[in-house]
C-alpha cells in the first residue's frame, strides 16, 4: 500500500483503501483528516490552501498533548477543526459547521467536541470567515 503524505494531498490509493476499511490512519489527526475528505470536505493540513477562500473548506491542526494532573502515563490530545467559509455568504457558514460536527459525530469512540467553539469572524487575509471548533482525545503520552 502507499505511503500517505499529507504534507500536499492524500494520494487516491489511501484514501480509497481508508473508504474500504482496508487503510487504519496511524493517529488521530490522520483518522480526523481521512473522515472528513471521505465525505467529500474540502479539507488541508495547516499551511497547505494557499488561495483566497472562493469555496468553504477545513483545515485540521493537532494543538498538541497535556499529561494529566499526577500522570505521566495518560494524557488528552486537542484538534482544532478550522471552518473556512467565503466572505461573500455569512448566513451559509453556521449549517456548514452543523454538517462538518456532524461528519466528525461519526468519530465518537475517538474524538468528542470540548464545546470550545470560537465566534464567527472575517480573516480578510484569506477574504473569508473562520471558526473554530475543537475537539479532544484521550491517549497513552508517549515516551
Amino acid at each position: 500500500m502507499a505511503e500517505a503524505n499529507f504534507k500536499y494531498a492524500v494520494p487516491g490509493d489511501v484514501l480509497q483503501s481508508y473508504i474500504d476499511g482496508l487503510y487504519e490512519p496511524r493517529t488521530v489527526w490522520e483518522r480526523v483528516f481521512l473522515l472528513l475528505k471521505s465525505k467529500g470536505v474540502d479539507v488541508y493540513s495547516p499551511g497547505q490552501h494557499e488561495r483566497k477562500c472562493t469555496s468553504p473548506y477545513v483545515v485540521v491542526k493537532n494543538t498538541g498533548t497535556m499529561g494529566f494532573q499526577g500522570s505521566n502515563q495518560i494524557g488528552s490530545q486537542t484538534l482544532d477543526v478550522i471552518i473556512y467559509y467565503p466572505a461573500t455568504n455569512y448566513s451559509g457558514i453556521e449549517p456548514y459547521t452543523v454538517q462538518i460536527q456532524g461528519f466528525l459525530s461519526g468519530l465518537r469512540e475517538y474524538i468528542r467536541p470540548t464545546g470550545n467553539i470560537t465566534p464567527v469572524v472575517l480573516d480578510n487575509t484569506v477574504n473569508g470567515y473562520t471558526q473554530t471548533l475543537e475537539y479532544q482525545t484521550f491517549q497513552r503520552l508517549r515516551r
